[in-house]
């Protein structure tokens, strides 16, 4: 409950500053929430609105998957070999230290226009976030344990089950929170530059009419829509995965 208190008041901050700035800058900048709320209901009564919805929504779940999937199995090898790690390393460093607009452009260049390119960008933001995660889980795992069951020749699938596979989605779980609201972002402003279809097509096309009420109506679903997924599917999911976790280990 205090929690939620902190939170509403945090909102409602935010809420404050921006009828402040709606009486020092003129609507065609700061527009007033009502007609920002006014043109939303026509965003989403737009006959567009699902289609664009279910495009954006791909791209982000799609990027999010692959990153899960290639992040974690090389966080896996890397963890496990030192020689990979040195070699994986400075290759993730590369990719989270070059801006979203960096990559945007190499994969313009490599793929041309379409979703193609907002992939590339969500996996190069996303995939080193669960990478250097999962080598961290890796590398913190019990060894004595490790050493113990290896030398009661325990089954090797037996062993990534019970003690691998436990701490690496613990891992997992903590690098999805950022991981999603990283990509939600760096897609949308890349299929604002590459696609015809979807939320980023849609803002930018707003802002080049200078309808600056959709402008901030998109801005305003578009983080509806984040906080929906990070606080109706994400949280909601790794606090399921924890409870389970948590049972299956004092259950053992």
């Amino acid at each position: 409950m205090r929690s939620l208190f902190f939170s509403l008041l945090g909102i409602s901050g935010v809420v404050v500053l921006w009828f402040v700035l709606c009486a020092v800058y003129p609507p065609a900048i700061i527009p007033p929430p009502r007609s920002v709320f006014h043109a939303l209901g026509d965003v989403v009564a737009d006959g567009y609105f699902m289609a664009d919805l279910q495009v954006t929504l791909w791209r982000v779940v799609g990027s999010f998957a692959a990153s899960l999937v290639v992040g974690t199995i090389l966080g896996i090898l890397a963890g496990l070999r030192k020689e990979l790690l040195d070699m994986l390393h400075p290759v993730m460093v590369l990719a989270e230290s070059a801006p979203p607009v960096a990559w945007l452009v190499i994969a313009i260049l490599l793929f041309g226009m379409g979703s193609a390119p907002s992939f590339m960008v969500g996996l190069s933001a996303a995939v080193p976030i669960f990478f250097f995660n999962t080598v961290s889980a890796v590398k913190g795992l019990d060894r004595d344990l490790i050493e113990m069951a290896v030398a009661y020749k325990v089954r090797r699938s037996k062993l990534f089950v019970s003690v691998y596979l436990p701490g690496i989605l613990m891992s997992s779980i903590a690098a999805s929170s950022a991981s999603l609201s990283v990509i939600w972002r760096v897609i949308i402003m890349a299929e604002a530059f590459t696609a015809a279809r979807g939320f980023g097509p849609r803002l930018w096309g707003a802002y080049l009419y200078s309808d600056a009420d959709v402008v901030y109506a998109y801005i305003v679903l578009i983080v509806l829509l984040g906080f929906s997924l990070e606080y109706g599917v994400i949280r909601p999911g790794v606090n399921m995965l924890k409870s389970k976790l948590r049972i299956e280990r004092d259950g053992k």
